[in-house]
């Protein structure tokens, strides 16, 4: 894949955040950062994803609401499917809702997401994308090296990495909340999704 392959545009992802920018509390350069997680993820997965429809909606919903309630706590995947759902039952894509909920709970998944289980094809992809970033480009799928320099150049997310997760980490421990991002199926359940990931 060659780096001018990377998608520097992504309207429909760019409306998702501007309309949920409350979800930061304020935090401008931490909901910055976050935006540039997204287009990282976003570029990832369309180059890990085979042509489908609505691929490109689908990736800049999911990738725009994955971690959008990190800001308030690492129990994150539940309340971020929940606004994902509302969204999508606002804008009349509610038929989405179920395979969007799967691509956001699975996501932290670190083992493969199998190709016989629901909507295989696009929670792998965004599962791969979000692990590639998180590991700061050292796991690459297959994807060339320079590409992922490259789209890690173009997006400085780091800060999200550096100061938002950690300051949510330190959150939750005083607050004692559990890390729900580890559990996808329990997840899927407690945000109305039961049975979609069996």
């Amino acid at each position: 894949m060659a780096v001018t392959d990377i998608v520097h545009e992504v309207p429909l992802a760019d409306e998702i955040l501007d309309s949920h920018r409350h979800c930061a509390r304020g935090d401008e350069s931490g909901w910055a950062a976050y935006r540039a997680h997204v287009y990282r993820v976003i570029n990832f997965a369309r180059a890990l994803s085979p042509t489908a429809p609505d691929l490109d909606d689908k990736l800049a919903i999911a990738a725009a609401f994955h971690d959008i309630a990190v800001f308030d706590t690492l129990d994150y995947l539940v309340p971020s499917i929940t606004a994902q759902d509302r969204w999508l039952q606002r804008t009349g894509r509610q038929a989405w809702s179920e395979e969007l909920a799967v691509v956001i709970a699975e996501h932290h998944r670190l083992t493969r997401y199998g190709a016989d289980r629901p909507h295989a094809a696009l929670a792998e992809a965004m599962r791969r994308a979000d692990l590639i970033d998180v590991s700061q480009g050292v796991i690459r799928f297959g994807l060339p090296k320079t590409y992922v320099r490259e789209v890690r150049r173009c997006f400085d997310a780091s800060e999200f990495f550096t100061r938002v997760i950690p300051l949510g980490t330190v959150r939750a421990v005083r607050a004692r909340q559990q890390p729900g991002f580890l559990r996808p199926r329990n997840a899927l359940a407690r945000s109305g999704h039961t049975g979609v990931d069996s």
